[in-house]
């Protein structure tokens, strides 16, 4: 369990990338109505479009705030988990501090995770829908939004397992 832990910092930054390329490259909101259905790709959701829907359909779009934020935390616990993982390496005294950089990464990863879950709503009102009946988040964001979860989580082991296993 312990040679587990030691990795889990790396583990949870390869599920945190997976989250990222997913959040890049798979819709990000679909729409569909009958015979009509058409998705924002995620680029536009994340930073807004003049050419923003794959189908017939062209529009001018804001992004969604809340999901660019979500993307931001993504990059920056990916960057503070592969320091937590090489300051050990580099030198012991520096152990502490990559643990706290692993806390804070799993921390962004969860916020990030549960942020991603509210774009609908935020790209509607950011765009001025006035309902968002017959949309829908797109299944490589929710993926990505339940990954990221999950690397949190992971990143959070050796933490749990650190304070469960401390004696007093």
């Amino acid at each position: 369990m312990k040679k587990v832990l030691q990795f889990s910092g790396l583990i949870a930054a390869v599920i945190a990338v997976v989250a990222f390329v997913l959040l890049l490259a798979t819709p990000g909101i679909v729409y569909a109505n009958g015979n009509l259905s058409y998705s924002y790709d995620g680029n536009a959701v994340l930073f807004g479009s003049t050419t923003n829907i794959i189908g017939s359909l062209n529009a001018t779009t804001k992004g969604a705030v809340i999901a660019l934020i979500g993307w931001i935390l993504i990059i920056i616990a990916f960057l503070g988990l592969v320091f937590g993982f090489i300051l050990p390496m580099v030198k012991k005294d520096l152990s502490k501090a990559a643990g706290m950089l692993n806390l804070c990464a799993a921390i962004c990863l969860i916020v990030a995770g549960i942020m991603l879950f509210f774009t609908l709503p935020s790209y509607a009102s950011a765009n001025g829908w006035n309902n968002t009946d017959n949309c829908g988040l797109g299944a490589g964001w929710v993926v990505a939004g339940i990954l990221a979860i999950v690397a949190g989580a992971c990143a959070l082991c050796p933490t749990i397992a650190n304070f469960v296993g401390k004696k007093k």
